[in-house]
C-alpha cells in the first residue's frame, strides 16, 4: 500500500516534466539558502529564511488544494495564493503544533520521555528502540499507547484543519473543532487512522533512502532534494486526499 502511494505521488509530480523539474530547481535554491542561514542571529537573514518557510508550506498547501479539486498534476505557482496560504498555513500550524506540544509533555514529562514526532521516532529506530527498552516496562507501555494515542488524534486534527483552510481559505474554518470532529466522524476514525499511517510511512520511505550516499556531493545533494521533495509533496497530497473523501462522503449523506 506506501508503493502504490508512493507511485502516485510520482505519478503526480512528473506528470508535467518540464514543470517537475522548474519547481524542483526552485526548491533546491530555497531549502539552500534555508539551511546556510537558518542558524544566525541576523535580523534580515532570519526574516528572509521565515518567508521562505512561508514559501515552501504555501505551495504545499497549493498542492492540498488542488488534490481536494480533482487535480492530477502539480499547481502552478501563483505566488498570492502561496503567500496567503502560506502565512495562514504558517499560523495554523504554530498553534496547534504548541497545543499538540503541550498535551503530549502531560504524557512525556512525568515518564521522563522526550515529546516525539512519529516520522522522527521511525527513522531513528536503534535510539527510539534504546530509549523504550531503557525505561521502566510499565512507563514504556503507558508512553506508547497513551503517547502514541493522543499524537494521532491531535495530528488527525491538525491535518484536517489544514486541508480545510486549503479548501476555503478561511482561516476560522482551520479551528472548527467541532466540524473538524464531523469530517473526520464522516469518514470513520479507524479509515483515517489507516490513510494516516500510510502517508507517514511513505514519508518516512523517502527520508530514509535520503541517506543513500554515493562518493559525489553534488549528486547526493540533488538526491536528496528529490527525495525531500517527495516527502513534502506526499504529506500536502495526502492530506487533499483524505479530506477529498470526507467531501465526496458528506455530498453522499446530504
Amino acid at each position: 500500500m506506501p508503493l502504490i502511494r508512493i507511485k502516485k505521488v510520482w505519478n503526480y509530480c512528473t506528470y508535467n516534466k518540464p514543470f517537475f523539474l522548474l519547481v524542483l530547481i526552485l526548491y533546491a535554491v530555497l531549502n539552500y539558502i534555508s539551511d546556510s542561514y537558518g542558524n544566525t542571529s541576523d535580523v534580515l537573514i532570519w526574516l528572509i529564511v521565515s518567508i521562505i518557510s512561508i514559501v515552501i508550506m504555501g505551495y504545499g498547501m497549493t498542492i492540498t488544494r488542488d488534490r481536494i479539486n480533482n487535480g492530477i498534476r502539480l499547481p502552478k505557482i501563483l505566488i498570492k495564493d502561496v503567500l496567503v496560504l502560506g502565512v495562514m498555513s504558517f499560523i495554523v500550524y504554530i498553534v496547534y503544533m504548541e497545543i499538540q506540544g503541550y498535551i503530549l509533555n502531560l504524557i512525556c514529562s512525568p515518564f521522563n520521555f522526550p515529546n516525539f514526532e512519529l516520522e522522527e521516532l521511525l527513522l531513528d529506530l536503534p535510539n527510539t528502540i534504546h530509549l523504550l527498552y531503557t525505561h521502566n516496562p510499565m512507563y514504556t507501555m503507558i508512553f506508547v499507547v497513551a503517547g502514541g494515542t493522543l499524537f494521532y488524534i491531535t495530528s488527525f486534527f491538525i491535518e484536517i484543519a489544514i486541508a480545510r483552510l486549503a479548501d476555503t481559505g478561511s482561516i476560522l474554518t482551520a479551528f472548527n473543532l467541532r466540524e473538524i470532529k464531523r469530517n473526520i466522524s464522516s469518514i470513520g476514525w479507524g479509515h483515517y487512522a489507516k490513510e494516516y499511517t500510510l502517508i507517514v510511512i511513505a514519508i518516512v520511505i523517502f527520508s530514509s533512502a535520503c541517506h543513500l550516499d554515493t562518493s559525489f556531493d553534488i549528486l547526493n545533494y540533488l538526491w536528496f532534494v528529490l527525495l525531500n521533495f517527495l516527502g513534502f509533496t506526499t504529506q500536502f497530497l495526502g492530506i487533499g486526499a483524505i479530506y477529498s473523501e470526507i467531501k465526496e462522503k458528506e455530498q453522499i449523506n446530504q
